[in-house]
């Protein structure tokens, strides 16, 4: 009894003093650190407090005792995110969504049930179950282990922690993990570029016709790991492919056609029809074949008038329209006004306000880099020029066309004064009242050399000519003092004419023109007595010079040039930035099938036998109910940031042995490669190389030889993580 009595007052003592030391080390102790159960790795090692981690351990000695009760689970993994940045799938299963595993796991199930797990697996699948763990959300600590020590690598994953959740479920790598599929293609290249045909054909026949060209020989030619050690990129144009394809996007390898992008053109009319039909068309050039182009279909669609136009015009060959109705045939004269108002507007403005509300893309504001890009710097002279040889009178007719007085009827806003109304070099200098004298007389001759232009039909009204410019109104005339008769002109400008014969001198006819103007230059049009009188000077001959080189030829390192009835842009050479904004701005609003203007500026790019060459090389991808999308971007780490394996290439090219990449890329003959990329899908494709086999990687990666665990291959955080720049504020004085 006494024994037991003393023994049991001596377990008391003890469990009191324990309960004294312990509240002593808690009360005593600056913090929680004597808690800790280990070092943390050395890539926490600057953390001091454990609340920075731990979220309801707090910062007193007990308030660790919080933790003990339930809680949010994942808080604790939350405080990891505010260092490693991370999506808002960061707690699912891979960081990736719902959909993406669920897809996944369809997939892999197919496998599991051909493969058999081993006995390991299925114990510790038996003892620790783990179905439906990853639907509440895995926190960072079911992988990551902390407090083992300095040298302690969290990414160390062990195989038995990866196979506890997956689907498929095996010992190693050489035992019974799964066969490669298709590995490593998912979808097709981005670049068109079949090794077969340029090995086997191209090389070869280029070698024999021009030596001087650089063949590759070597993988390494075209492919090289400089920028990422894990990427084997393509090297540059100018280094790989500018030698045979260059001439190509410039033109100066085409036989036939433009070697330019016709981007405005006066269209070609059947001017006897709208002559015929009573059109009011104004002026416009009989010669012209050209066709409406794409570029000013978008330009004309900006508004509801103009989409309804360019959709009732597509339907019409513009060269015969004797079976046009006439509602077809004022869609006819709208577009030419319509046409007009293009060039008006670039010559009167900027292009920013022609281009700046395309619409297109949603109707946002283009920016002004974008804008530059779409008309490739586009000189206002090009305009002018084009203006003053096909519509010489545009100014005037701009003026007096009463849709350009009307603009809420839809068209072009403009705003005109009659002093420049009228483009024509032939009048630049001219004061006012003498030049509209002498545009009168030129068009009176005009009219007298051409015999009579005025058709009358039944009834006896006049008719205006199709290709002569509306006649003003008087009721259109707001102010007498702007639009004086042609009486009042002569009135006005018969001082003038006194002037000049009294500066005439003795003993010349009293009806002699000036000497400045009795010897004009061959083939230039006579001008007006007002014009006369404003010149005391002589005028010297214009002596025109000839070029052997057309405007096509000229321009041929890339640029703008005038040909027949339309402007043309010339590729400058790879990466043309105007090929590649319409591209970009027209293939979201371009579905295949689609005949909206986008889609035809888009067709016309794109086209296998475009100017530029652009889709030659660029594959085209269908976009999910939306468009198409040209592949401009190279390959890259961020392009693959979402994959599951991983591979890097540089610490396998010192054991490939003499067959080099061919160790584990085989050419494949007689696939239909280049038939591949004539649909939009890019998954739906044909490699030229054989896939890798697991039976290749297994030379190395075996038991007692190179590393073979999961994450030597795979990564588990497929999007990656990042690690915020630290928002640091600027010193204050």
């Amino acid at each position: 009894m006494v024994a037991n009595a003393l023994r049991d007052r001596l377990a008391v003592f003890l469990a009191l003093a324990t309960i004294v030391g312990l509240g002593a080390a808690f009360i005593l102790a600056k913090d929680t650190k004597f808690l800790m159960p280990g070092p943390l790795a050395s890539a926490h090692g600057a953390i001091k407090n454990c609340s920075s981690c731990h979220t309801k351990s707090g910062s007193g000695n007990l308030t660790w005792m919080h933790g003990l009760a339930p809680g949010d689970r994942l808080a604790d993994s939350k405080a990891c995110l505010t260092c490693h940045q991370m999506p808002n799938t960061a707690f699912n299963a891979h960081g990736v969504s719902g959909d993406i595993l669920k897809q996944s796991t369809e997939r892999l199930a197919k496998i599991a049930a051909t493969t058999p797990a081993p006995l390991s697996a299925r114990v510790q699948g038996a003892a620790f179950p783990t179905h439906g763990a990853g639907e509440r959300g895995l926190s960072c600590a079911t992988c990551h282990q902390e407090h083992k020590g300095t040298n302690f690598s969290l990414s160390e994953i062990s195989n038995e922690r990866c196979r506890s959740c997956h689907v498929v479920k095996f010992d190693s790598f050489d035992g019974d993990h799964p066969k490669f599929e298709r590995y490593p293609f998912k979808k097709r290249t981005q670049i068109v570029y079949d090794h077969e045909g340029h090995v086997g054909k191209h090389f070869p026949e280029m070698s024999k016709k021009d030596a001087t060209k650089r063949i590759p020989d070597t993988c390494s030619t075209c492919h090289n790991s400089r920028a990422d050690k894990r990427v084997m990129t393509v090297a540059p144009f100018e280094q790989t492919c500018s030698g045979c394809h260059l001439d190509q996007i410039t033109g100066k390898d085409r036989a036939s056609g433009p070697k330019g992008v016709a981007f405005l053109a006066l269209p070609g009319l059947d001017l006897q029809t709208l002559k015929k039909k009573n059109a009011a068309i104004g002026e416009w050039p009989e010669a012209s074949e050209a066709d409406l182009t794409p570029f000013m279909k978008v330009m004309i669609s900006r508004t509801e008038r103009g989409r309804a136009l360019i959709k009732t015009v597509d339907s019409l060959n513009l060269m015969e329209l004797a079976k046009a109705s006439d509602s077809q045939i004022r869609a006819v004269t709208n577009l030419v006004w319509e046409i007009k108002g293009v060039f008006y507007a670039l010559i009167t403005g900027k292009a920013s306000d022609v281009l700046g509300d395309l619409g297109i893309g949603g109707g946002a504001k283009l920016s002004a880099s974008l804008i530059a890009d779409l008309t490739a710097h586009l000189p206002r002279d090009v305009v002018v020029s084009a203006q003053q040889q096909w519509l010489p009178n545009l100014g005037t007719e701009m003026a007096n066309h009463k849709e350009a007085k009307a603009p809420k009827q839809g068209g072009w806003i403009t705003t005109t004064k009659e002093s420049t109304a009228t483009v024509d070099s032939d009048t630049a200098t001219i004061p006012e009242p003498a030049a509209r004298l002498a545009q009168a007389e030129r068009q009176a001759r005009s009219k007298s050399a051409a015999g009579p232009a005025v058709a009358k039909p039944e009834g006896g009204n006049e008719t205006p000519s199709a290709s002569e410019p509306p006649r003003a109104k008087a009721g259109d005339q707001t102010d007498d003092l702007l639009h004086p008769t042609e009486e009042e002109l002569r009135a006005m400008a018969a001082p003038v004419r006194d002037a000049l014969k009294a500066g005439q001198p003795k003993g010349a006819p009293a009806n002699a023109p000036s000497k400045a103007v009795s010897d004009p230059p061959a083939g230039a049009s006579a001008v007006s007595d007002a014009v006369q009188a404003t010149s005391t000077t002589k005028v010297a001959p214009v002596i025109g010079i000839e070029s052997k080189v057309d405007a096509e030829s000229w321009a041929e390192y890339g640029g703008w040039y005038r040909q027949d009835y339309a402007i043309f842009y010339r590729p400058a050479g790879h990466k043309d930035k105007f090929i590649y904004s319409w591209l970009f701005l027209t293939g979201p609003q371009a579905p295949k099938g689609a005949k909206s203007p986008a889609a035809a500026v888009f067709n016309a790019l794109s086209g296998k036998e475009a100017q530029g060459s652009c889709t030659k090389c660029h594959s085209v991808d269908d976009i999910r109910s939306k468009g198409r999308l040209v592949n401009f971007s190279r390959p890259s780490v961020e392009n693959k940031k979402a994959r599951f394996t991983r591979f890097i290439h540089e610490p396998h090219f010192g054991v490939v042995g003499d067959q080099g990449c061919l160790t584990c890329h085989s050419l494949e003959k007689g696939r239909s490669y280049l038939k591949s990329y004539e649909q939009g899908n890019p998954h739906s494709f044909a490699s030229n190389f054989g896939a890798v086999k697991k039976e290749t990687c297994q030379t190395c990666h075996a038991s007692g030889a190179a590393r073979q665990d999961c994450v030597t291959c795979h990564k588990y955080h497929v999007n990656g993580i990042t690690t915020p720049t630290t928002n640091t504020k600027l010193p204050t004085e």
